[in-house]
């Protein structure tokens, strides 16, 4: 347990990054009571392991990789090891979250909204109901009278596709 003398320097850093350590973990899960249920989880986690955290260090980058492990053990938990997120994105959007310069809101998660705005509807809907709504992909095909290779393709280009313009979103918005 980490020495309790340190504990108001951990509740000071902690609320600092309370906001973007729990916009990660949304972006992840897409789902806020599940992200809640994951901030809370890492909060223990964040605190039992305090002593392995150094003092001048990027607490935001270091609780987020914690959020990121505790998030990913919630989808196994549920049987559910589809992620969003490829982790080639889960790793731009940590490394944008826990900039130290980064502003309190998360630019990654509004880029990742922008985007989300400018698929088209049926690729919304995809995603929506595989991610958002946790529909089986076969279930998603049956539905939609395709075959679930060709939703799991569907899914694979819209997920470059935001990975994209994510990547331009935050490089457009590091040039201001």
């Amino acid at each position: 347990m980490p020495d309790p003398k340190r504990y108001d320097e951990f509740v000071d850093l902690l609320h600092r990054a309370t906001g973007q350590i729990l916009a990660y973990i949304n972006a992840l899960l897409l789902n806020w009571d599940d992200a809640e249920d994951v901030f809370q989880d890492s909060c223990v986690v964040l605190w039992r392991k305090f002593d392995e955290f150094r003092p001048g260090t990027n607490f935001v980058a270091w609780a987020l990789r914690i959020a990121q492990n505790k998030a990913m053990d919630f989808q196994k938990g549920r049987a559910r090891r589809r992620t969003f997120f490829t982790p080639e994105l889960q790793t731009s959007l940590m490394a944008e979250i826990s900039r130290p310069d980064a502003p309190p809101t998360d630019a990654g998660l509004d880029a990742l909204s922008n985007c989300m705005e400018k698929l088209g509807a049926g690729d919304r809907q995809l995603v929506r109901l595989c991610y958002g709504e946790g529909v089986r992909v076969r279930e998603v095909a049956a539905q939609m009278g395709r075959s679930p290779q060709s939703v799991h393709n569907s899914l694979r280009r819209i997920r470059m596709t935001l990975l994209e313009c994510i990547e331009q979103v935050l490089d457009r918005e590091d040039r201001r």
